[in-house]
């Protein structure tokens, strides 16, 4: 940042600013909250392309961009708050100048709601000490608009905000304007506009130059051009990881994001079944049917070239596919379970049917062996369950191999992924997942697509479990509940039963 700075003949700059500029970003992207976006995600966009590693204004937009996520971090915090006074009001009884995301009357607490909105730029734009007017104006915000907490860009246009007021006093407005410019580009998944047929960068050109008029910047059209082929670069290369050629890099980027969408998840231990079967639902339904590989990466006259953005754009397509599937494995998988957690008592700690997910040093590590298909009506021996890393990984027992044959209707490396598990790991799932590879094994790609589009497999009813139980091959249907019933050892006789009504339907 100071290397930037330096760059751009920054003017009053002292070691103490750096500190505290410093100290902001590496606490607000350290939030117990963030998993993905992290401080590391400023390196990672930054070491990606080599166009904006030495590029001064990138870098400071990389450093702030993701300062505020307003919604994951639950809220703003006092330093965050009083950066960015102007830009919201907060109901509740509380006012601007109280800093605390809590307020306490009459002895209780309450949360405070924050109401953002854009300023009456008529009567403020005479303050030329205050930038908040103009940031409001790169974003294509309108005079007292309301901004959501989603769908506006309401975290960009914050943390662009954060920035400028951070950096106003060292930088000029006309390069301030720019590093604004490069945070709005990284809004992720826009449409083109269906009326005029413009980019998302088509339309920040548009709000640029509009911006240039309307405060007297002295920025020519050229430079702003330039200004959003690289806000278009590193907006490209914030989402890079979607046009990478590793599948396996894809889709554990892909699991560290989980805990940032799914709150439950984030309490390691103690999450539902139905915490992570809705985790893998939303997962699935936006790799698989919301996100098209044009909303992901963009060009703006020429930058990136068409050669570069269609290597990215196949390459979207390659890993959207390959998460589609590895994603509705796991969904499949989830939906058998949760199935039998309906039948036999309702939804419950997922450690319950699969055992303990802490590390395995911080536990005792009991091996118990697991009824095999043929045990389907043996009753489940009383004793001492086995942690997740026996169960789950099956260091004492082997999931059945498929026969060769059927792995010819699967996609090889997914199958792979699924049974051999992901490289990185995370803190609320095992690398591997062996039913989902089992269930996949048996069923290919053309069964998998078929059944998640014939069947409702969230929420998950009584009615509806059945249904999926009976559509699904017998062999891993029994395999996976016969090891629930002995991990599960409260509600084995039921799922027992089950098996065995599963068993007389088919004869």
């Amino acid at each position: 940042m100071e290397g930037a700075l330096i760059q751009l003949n920054a003017t009053n700059l002292t070691t103490s600013k750096l500190e505290s500029m410093a100290i902001l970003i590496y606490e607000s992207m350290s939030i117990s909250t963030r998993n993905y976006h992290s401080v590391q995600h400023v390196f990672d966009i930054l070491d990606h392309d080599i166009r904006l590693k030495d590029n001064p204004i990138a870098i400071l937009a990389a450093c702030f961009h993701d300062c505020i996520y307003y919604h994951l971090d639950g809220g703003l915090t006092p330093v965050q708050a009083d950066i960015l006074k102007g830009s919201f009001k907060v109901e509740g009884g509380k006012n601007e100048n109280d800093n605390s995301n809590n307020a306490i009357t009459n002895g209780e607490e309450y949360q405070c709601i924050y109401k953002f909105f854009a300023t009456d730029r008529r009567e403020i734009k005479t303050d030329e000490t205050d930038l908040l007017p103009m940031v409001e104006s790169v974003f294509g915000y309108s005079p007292s608009q309301l901004i959501n907490i989603t769908n506006d860009g309401l975290n960009e246009y914050l943390s662009a905000l954060v920035a400028v007021r951070q950096l106003q006093d060292h930088l000029p407005k006309e390069i301030l304007v720019q590093i604004a410019c490069c945070i709005e580009a990284t809004i992720p998944f826009r449409h083109v506009d269906p009326d005029t047929g413009k980019t998302h960068m088509d339309r920040l050109y548009d709000t640029i130059k509009d911006t240039t008029r309307d405060y007297d910047l002295q920025i020519s059209d050229e430079e702003i051009v330039i200004s959003v082929q690289r806000a278009c670069l590193l907006s490209n290369s914030d989402v890079g990881n979607f046009g990478s050629d590793d599948r396996l890099l894809f889709v554990d980027n892909t699991w560290s994001l989980l805990p940032e969408t799914n709150e439950s998840l984030r309490n390691e231990y103690v999450y539902s079944v139905e915490h992570f079967h809705v985790a893998l639902f939303k997962m699935y339904g936006f790799l698989g049917h919301f996100l098209q590989p044009e909303m992901v990466f963009h060009e703006f006259r020429g930058v990136p070239d068409e050669k570069e953005l269609n290597q990215l754009t196949k390459e979207c397509s390659n890993n959207l596919a390959f998460a589609k599937m590895y994603v509705g494995a796991k969904l499949l998988a989830m939906s058998v379970v949760s199935a039998l957690a309906v039948l036999t008592g309702g939804d419950a700690p997922i450690s319950l049917f699969t055992g303990d997910l802490r590390p395995l040093e911080r536990r005792s590590n009991k091996v118990v062996s697991i009824p095999t298909k043929n045990q389907n009506n043996c009753q489940v021996k009383q004793g001492k369950r086995s942690s997740v890393s026996d169960f789950l990984n099956i260091t004492f027992c082997q999931t059945p191999s498929p026969p060769e044959d059927f792995l010819k209707k699967c996609n090889q490396v997914v199958y792979e992924t699924l049974e051999g598990g992901r490289r990185s790991k995370v803190s609320f799932d095992t690398k591997r997942s062996p039913w989902a590879a089992l269930l996949y094994a048996h069923i290919g790609d053309e069964a998998l697509g078929r059944i998640s589009k014939e069947h409702t497999l969230y929420p998950m009813t009584a009615e509806r479990a059945w249904i999926l139980l009976r559509a699904l091959p017998s062999e891993p249907i029994h395999f996976i509940a016969n090891s629930m019933a002995q991990q599960a050892i409260s509600r084995g006789a039921k799922i027992l039963h089950i098996v065995s009504k599963l068993e007389e339907s088919n004869d």
